[in-house]
C-alpha cells in the first residue's frame, strides 16, 4: 500500500499519474505465465517450488497491481517498472534488481537485504522502501532528474536504512530516514531527505548520515534535516550546506577538499574538523559554523587559504540582543590549532573556553563576545586582533603589538 510519505513526495515533484507510459520494449509481466502467477500469489509459489530463487528477466511491469504481498528470493534482471501506485508489496526480502529501469510512483514495502545493481531512474520518479527497512543497497546505479528545477526532481530511498555505493546522481533527491550512507559516489546538485515531524509525527526518526570517498559537485543540500549523527570523510565538495539541520550526536568532517562549507547547524554534539582544505567562496565566506551551537568544537590541521577577502565565520555573525546572551553558553570548549585561516571572524561568540594554538592567521575578530576563558598561544597573526567589546572571566594572550590589539570596551588585559 502506498503510504502518506510517497503520496506527499509525488505531489511535491508534480508527478501526474496520467503521464506515465510504458515503453513497451519488453513483454508485459502478465504474459509470463507461471512466473506472473508466482509474483501475484506467493503462497502458490511456495507450494509448488518452495523458497528457491525466482528469476524474472526482460519483463515490463505496467498496468498490473502488486500490492499487499510478500516478495522473497527473487532476481529481477533487465526489467522495466513503470506506473502510478501499482507496485506496492508488503515486504521485500532477499531481492536483487539487475540492470532494471524505474519510473512513476512505486513502493517496495519493508525491505530486507535488497540490492539494486546497475539500475536507473530518470525524470521525477518517487520510490521508497518503507519504515523498518534494513540492508537496502543501491550499487552502481544512475539517478538523473528532469531538470535543475527542484519541483521536477525525483526522490528515491528508504524510510529505514539505505546505502548508495558507486552511484551517479544529478538533479535528484536521496532519502534515508534511519540511516543513509553515500560511498564512492559522484553527485551533481542533489539533496538528501531524512525523516521529520511533518512526515511521521512526534516519533520521527533521526538519521545517521555517512558520506565517504565521494565527489559532491554543484550544490549538496542537507537543509531542514533532523539527524542522529553526521560523518563526511575523504570527499570533494563544491557547496555543502547543512545549516538548518539539527544533529543529536557528533559531526565528524575529515579530509574534505574543495569549495564552500556551511556547518552552521541549529544544534549538534561535538564538531570535529580535521585535515581539510576549504577554499571556496559564498559571498565573503569559505567556511561557516556557529560554534556556540555545538557542545565542543575541534578544528585542526585545516587550510582555509590566505585570501584576505575570505573569512572563516565562527561566531553568531550578527549583533545579539541583551536577552539573547546565555548565562551558561552551550559551547563548553572550542579549540582551533595548527590551521591556516585568512580572516577568522568569531564575533558575537559565546563559549566557556576558546583556545587558538599554533595557527597562521591573517586577522582575528573576536569582538563583542562572552567567553569564560580565552587563550591565544603560539599563533602567527599578520594583521589585527579585534577584541573590542569582548568580556572574559580569564584570559591568557600571546604577545601582541600595540597596533595589533584592539581592546576598546573590553575587560581583557594583555599579558
Amino acid at each position: 500500500m502506498i503510504n502518506r510519505r510517497i503520496l506527499a513526495t509525488a505531489l511535491l515533484t508534480n508527478f501526474l499519474p496520467t503521464t506515465v507510459k510504458t515503453t513497451m520494449r519488453k513483454k508485459n509481466i502478465k504474459q509470463f505465465g507461471k512466473t506472473f502467477d508466482y509474483l501475484k500469489n506467493p503462497d502458490l509459489r511456495k507450494k509448488e517450488i518452495g523458497k528457491s530463487i525466482l528469476l524474472v528477466e526482460g519483463a515490463a511491469f505496467f498496468g498490473e497491481k502488486f500490492e499487499g504481498i510478500d516478495w522473497e528470493n527473487i532476481i529481477f534482471r533487465d526489467c522495466e517498472f513503470n506506473g502510478a501506485y501499482e507496485i506496492g508489496p508488503r515486504t521485500s526480502t532477499n531481492l536483487r534488481y539487475e540492470d532494471c529501469r524505474f519510473s512513476g510512483v512505486l513502493s517496495f514495502g519493508v525491505a530486507k537485504a535488497v540490492r539494486f545493481h546497475r539500475c536507473s531512474w530518470a525524470g521525477a520518479p518517487v520510490m521508497f522502501a518503507e519504515k523498518g527497512s534494513t540492508d537496502t543497497v543501491f550499487e552502481s546505479c544512475e539517478f538523473i532528474g528532469a531538470s535543475a528545477d527542484r519541483n521536477q526532481q525525483g526522490t528515491v530511498g528508504s524510510e529505514g536504512e539505505v546505502e548508495y555505493s558507486r552511484c551517479h546522481a544529478k538533479w535528484f533527491n536521496w532519502a534515508g530516514d534511519a540511516a543513509l550512507t553515500i560511498s564512492d559516489c559522484e553527485c551533481e546538485s542533489i539533496s538528501i531527505h531524512t525523516d521529520s515531524r511533518a512526515n511521521s509525527g512526534n516519533d520521527f526518526l533521526s538519521s545517521k548520515v555517512r558520506i565517504e570517498r565521494s565527489k559532491l559537485r554543484g550544490y549538496f543540500k542537507m537543509t531542514a534535516t533532523n539527524l542522529q549523527s553526521l560523518a563526511i570523510q575523504d570527499t570533494v565538495i563544491d557547496n555543502l550546506d547543512f545549516s538548518l539541520s539539527k544533529i543529536k550526536e557528533n559531526v565528524i568532517i575529515e579530509r574534505v577538499r574543495g569549495g564552500y562549507l556551511n556547518a552552521s547547524a541549529h544544534s549538534m554534539g561535538k564538531l570535529s574538523i580535521s585535515q581539510c582544505q576549504i577554499l571556496g567562496r559564498r559571498k565573503n565566506f569559505s567556511f561557516e559554523v556557529g560554534m556556540d551551537s555545538a557542545e565542543e568544537v575541534l578544528i585542526e590541521h585545516c587550510n582555509f587559504g590566505t585570501d584576505p577577502t575570505l573569512s572563516v565565520g565562527l561566531g553568531a555573525g550578527r549583533p545579539l540582543e541583551p536577552n539573547e546572551w546565555s548565562t551558561t553558553p552551550k559551547n563548553k570548549y572550542a579549540l582551533i590549532r595548527n590551521s591556516t585561516l585568512p580572516v577568522m571572524d568569531a564575533s558575537w561568540l559565546e563559549s566557556r573556553h576558546l583556545r587558538l594554538e599554533n595557527n597562521t592567521i591573517g586577522s582575528v575578530d573576536i569582538s563583542n563576545s562572552r567567553i569564560g576563558k580565552l587563550e591565544l598561544s603560539g599563533n602567527t597573526i599578520s594583521r589585527e586582533v579585534n577584541l573590542k567589546g569582548t568580556h572574559v572571566k580569564e584570559s591568557k594572550i600571546q604577545p601582541l603589538t600595540k597596533s595589533q590589539a584592539k581592546l576598546d570596551g573590553s575587560n581583557i588585559k594583555l599579558n
